[in-house]
């Protein structure tokens, strides 16, 4: 699944947006620069049904400075992200595992 990630220089974040949706963007604040990665997977990688692909596209003027190593590290996040997801991300197979094993739930600690 090919998506687009738009990025956004506002005032006081960096604003990663998925493009053709209204929901929530991942903001990387300018005074911090914190990167959260909990927000990060909670918005673009979790409940996924399928591989996804991305790319960061840049809608404004040529980036330079803070801006464009936020938006460079970020588009390298996302493809080593994406290029470590194999299909084993989507086995279900795992929640049937812990149901085989009920009698490890039986021991005594």
């Amino acid at each position: 699944m090919k998506r687009q990630v738009s990025f956004a220089d506002e005032a006081d974040a960096y604003r990663f947006t998925l493009v053709g949706e209204d929901s929530e963007a991942f903001d990387i604040r300018k005074d911090t620069l914190a990167f959260s990665s909990n927000d990060f997977y909670r918005l673009f990688f979790k409940g996924l049904d399928e591989k996804p692909e991305y790319e960061v596209v840049n809608p404004g003027d040529e980036l330079k400075g803070q801006a464009k190593h936020v938006y460079d590290t970020v588009a390298a996040i996302f493809k080593k992200a994406c290029d470590s997801i194999d299909e084993a991300w989507f086995d279900k197979s795992d929640e049937q595992g812990i149901d085989e094993n009920d009698d490890l739930a039986e021991l005594a600690y």
